[in-house]
């Protein structure tokens, strides 16, 4: 709803205009001169009726125009008054408790969805600790504790490649690129391998079974055997390859075929070569690697087999009742702080524009009614003036007396000098500078009273608020 900027404009009454056109001062001298009009006559005469007739075409012409003006705003003040009278901030209230109900239904919904899950699989949980006789809950790998185990895998397995490829590519024929090839296999099996193995196999040396306890224990005993025996023969071969580097650098030739499928041949049996220095280094870094990524793979998601697993399944729904929780403080918080600058805009809307709009409306419907008894006013002394003009010319020349009608001035008739009567429809709304106040006071009342009581509606759901989440968290927290 808007105010209106525009103002009605009248168009000049032109008396020098009409008086030429209608040719006044001579046609007066030629009706005096004839006695016209007779002395005992008690109507206009013909010019003199002219003259009215221009007066009241004026006259109609700018009120038809003026009413349509008028109409246009008396619309908007009918809209705005309607508009002020309302209680604006019912609705929005409603809205609220709406939206905040649905918010808590979904809520309950789901979290009681989330901890009837929790209940089953915490049961599932004590179960696998009776039936495996545990004394303690599981230590169930999260977020965090995944991303520090694999941290660890692929460390191990950066820190191994790099050193392995610069121990070995002194000693390798095709230098730093076979060297890599090397180190990375053997990365793999002593990191990836490893870490699967301690995961798998490591793991259920810890079963209730003995029969599990006993085959597993044999297949880590057995796979840290080989583990042993691989990275002996790695450092075996670096070892041989070392000592014939130095014997055929110090004879000026390289390697031959037959030395390499000796140390080759050698190398499959690491325990009858002489290790150097940096072969034990290899041997040695290889198994703590794989030492290392075993103990990994064996506390990733707890120690005991499938103790983790159970006890992620808790986990999970644990930390979805949290974020749950989370979510439900985070969404009323927001809601409300919607809801409040909601309240806030209305009200500003209201008073800032509404409110405003309303007042230079009826200031305007003020403005033009006073202009309209202004501009009748200016109209019906401009044509008494011609009139008397015509008079005076007409008395000065003719030899008859002046009809008696010659003594009476011009008057526009008093009902439509009053623009209350001839704006009928939008004389409600006019007002004076003292009611107008009073009113727009009033309007400014009335919406900050309902205001106000709209925000004790919203303290009072804050409070159902509060209690309905301390309600779930007494019936759903874990």
């Amino acid at each position: 709803m808007k105010s209106i900027d525009s103002v009605f404009v009248w168009e000049d009454f032109s008396v020098k205009k009409i008086e030429a056109k209608h040719n006044l001062t001579d046609q007066a001298k030629r009706d005096g001169q004839t006695n016209i009009p007779t002395t005992n006559s008690d109507s206009f005469s013909v010019v003199e009726n002219e003259l009215l007739n221009e007066c009241n075409t004026y006259l109609e012409k700018h009120t038809h125009n003026l009413d349509k003006f008028l109409l246009s705003i008396e619309e908007e003040q009918n809209k705005l008054t309607s508009h002020l009278q309302n209680n604006h901030f019912d609705p929005i209230i409603s809205r609220l408790s709406a939206d905040f109900n649905t918010l808590a239904n979904e809520k309950k919904i789901k979290l009681s969805d989330y901890k009837n899950s929790h209940d089953a699989y915490l049961e599932e949980q004590n179960s696998f600790k009776r039936a495996n006789q545990l004394s303690r809950g599981p230590n169930a790998a999260d977020l965090s504790k995944t991303i520090i185990a694999a941290s660890i895998i692929f460390s191990l397995i950066i820190i191994e490649l790099f050193a392995n490829t610069f121990l070995l590519s002194p000693a390798m024929v095709g230098g730093k690129a076979e060297a890599l090839s090397i180190a990375g296999a053997v990365a793999f099996i002593n990191v990836f391998i490893s870490g699967f193995i301690g995961f798998h196999v490591v793991k259920k040396i810890n079963h209730i079974k003995k029969s599990t306890r006993i085959f597993f224990s044999s297949l880590g005993g057995l796979y840290f055997l080989v583990i042993i025996y691989i990275n002996s023969a790695l450092g075996a071969y670096r070892s041989q390859a070392e000592i014939s580097f130095n014997k055929t650098l110090a004879g000026g030739s390289g390697l031959s075929p037959e030395q390499i499928s000796g140390i080759l041949r050698n190398s499959v049996k690491p325990w009858l070569v002489d290790f150097s220095f940096l072969g034990i280094v290899l041997t040695f870094l290889g198994v703590a690697f794989a030492v290392i990524a075993i103990v990994d793979g064996l506390y990733f998601n707890d120690v005991y087999p499938g103790y983790g697993k159970v006890g992620q399944n808790v986990n999970r729904y644990k930390n979805l009742i949290k974020k749950t929780f989370h979510e439900y403080a985070i969404q009323v918080a927001s809601l409300f702080s919607r809801y409040n600058s909601e309240l806030q805009n209305k009200l500003n809307d209201l008073l800032d524009k509404d409110l405003n709009n309303w007042d230079k409306n009826t200031n305007l419907i003020q403005k033009e009614f006073i202009g309209y008894e202004n501009k009748v006013k200016d109209l019906e002394e401009k044509t008494n003036h011609m009139i008397g003009e015509y008079r005076n010319e007409n008395k000065r020349v003719r030899k008859t007396n002046a009809p008696e009608y010659f003594n009476n001035k011009f008057t526009i008739n008093s009902e439509k000098k009053d623009p209350k009567q001839v704006f009928r429809s939008i004389a409600f709304h006019f007002m004076d500078d003292q009611k107008r106040q009073e009113t727009k006071v009033k309007y400014s009342i009335f919406i900050k009273e309902k205001f106000d009581a709209s925000e004790v509606n919203v303290e009072d759901i804050q409070k159902k608020s509060e209690e309905t989440q301390r309600t779930l968290h007494e019936k759903f927290n874990t």
